[in-house]
């Protein structure tokens, strides 16, 4: 069993994925995640017990529950995107891949659980995140406190942009994240009953409660604006893991703050999180000219209202270094810059991996999809919405502009 205290973690590309879990499944991935140490360079095989998954009851059709679930999960695929390789940061233009999520689930009712091991392919999803800086870390405990699967995907997509206080998502986007289907909820009254209110209710308990506003466009919702509530109380948890060795304290009045400190002082950061930054600075993880480079950043993001904890953005650049690349590559530009011009946003979709994800649906789709051939497919849910055909380097690609 996972401590309470546990802070567990994803990459930020594993949070975006596409794919649904049915609660056993969720529940399932939250006790295997638990079960990861930051320090962790492979996945293990671990043993969880039918309790800890939720089933008290030893009745027949709870195991044939479970039994079901074992044989299912290891065909079960999410559609995320492919990191750099090397970095493993994300790609300005994304490319997705159907990856299994398990290696191995077995059911064991002699030992009174599952055992079970992610698939290796997805080790820079979940495994060594500190090092790229590009992750979300929560509290187990909070987890615990969400039912429903989409609830928890919801969870998951406001913490990633608790910093800045909210995130706007199109409903199309959502959808696909969430893996719903243009025919579930068809109606958006229906969509907004099971999924967004559904998930306000669960998160109100949460350090993410939320409220939202929908932007129309001629009478029809086009994106959802999740404005984030967060309690001060909590703001911090993540950082506990983190900062748990220092020897720092807080009552340390009589050592005078160097000028840095002091600039992280004055933008609300706290004595505690200062000793953190401390020993990233000791162990040459960054320089002085980065703190400069993010206090820099961060003023400029509150002066447009884009963050409204600028305490908190500082904390997580520094402490996260999610701005290291981008700083780095700043100071290896030349003084003087060509203008060029803006490029234009696309999604490209590589048809192969669309038709791969067609035949192998995931649970929740494979229960409501309509028979129907991969062309009228592809002309529903791509050509319909302005994807066109494209052929890139001898592959033909779905793009829309």
């Amino acid at each position: 069993m996972s401590k309470p205290d546990k802070i567990v973690a994803q990459h930020n590309a594993l949070i975006n994925a596409r794919f649904s879990f049915v609660p056993l499944q969720m529940r399932l991935f939250l006790a295997l995640l638990a079960r990861i140490e930051f320090d962790d360079i492979e996945f293990r095989e671990h043993f969880v017990s039918f309790n800890e998954i939720g089933f008290e009851d030893r009745g027949g059709s709870s195991y044939q529950q479970l039994q079901e679930v074992c044989k299912t999960l290891p065909s079960f695929t999410l559609y995320l995107e492919k990191l750099v390789p090397g970095t493993r940061k994300r790609s300005k233009q994304p490319v997705f891949e159907v990856i299994s999520l398990m290696a191995k689930t077995e059911y064991r009712p002699d030992l009174g659980g599952i055992i079970a091991i992610f698939n290796p392919l997805i080790m820079p999803y979940l495994l060594q995140l500190r090092e790229t800086g590009n992750f979300t870390t929560a509290a187990l405990a909070e987890l615990h406190k969400i039912k429903t699967p989409s609830a928890l995907r919801i969870y998951w997509l406001l913490k990633e942009y608790a910093t800045f206080g909210e995130r706007t998502l199109s409903l199309e986007q959502l959808r696909f994240i969430l893996d719903i289907a243009k025919d579930e909820y068809p109606r958006f009254s229906n969509f907004k009953a099971r999924v967004l209110d559904k998930a306000q209710k669960e998160l109100a308990s949460t350090d993410m409660p939320f409220s939202y506003a929908l932007e129309r466009q001629n009478q029809i919702v086009q994106r959802i604006k999740f404005l984030i509530e967060r309690t001060r109380k909590v703001e911090n948890v993540e950082s506990v893991e983190l900062i748990k060795n220092t020897q720092y304290t807080e009552n340390a009045e009589d050592v005078q703050p160097s000028v840095w400190q002091q600039k992280l002082l004055a933008a609300g950061v706290s004595k505690r999180s200062l000793a953190h930054i401390s020993q990233q600075l000791a162990s040459d993880e960054y320089g002085l000219d980065y703190i400069e480079f993010v206090l820099t950043r961060v003023t400029k993001q509150k002066q447009l209202g884009k963050v409204k904890k600028p305490a908190g953005a500082i904390y997580k650049a520094l402490s996260e270094k999610y701005l290291l690349t981008e700083f780095l590559e700043a100071q290896a530009k030349p003084a003087k810059k060509l203008k060029t011009p803006a490029k234009v946003e696309e999604i490209a979709l590589r048809l192969a991996e669309v038709k791969q994800m067609f035949q192998n649906p995931g649970p929740f789709l494979k229960k409501i999809m309509v028979e129907e051939t991969f062309q009228e497919h592809m002309q529903r849910l791509y050509l319909a919405e302005g994807f066109q055909l494209e052929n890139r380097g001898g592959e033909e690609w779905l793009v829309k502009r």
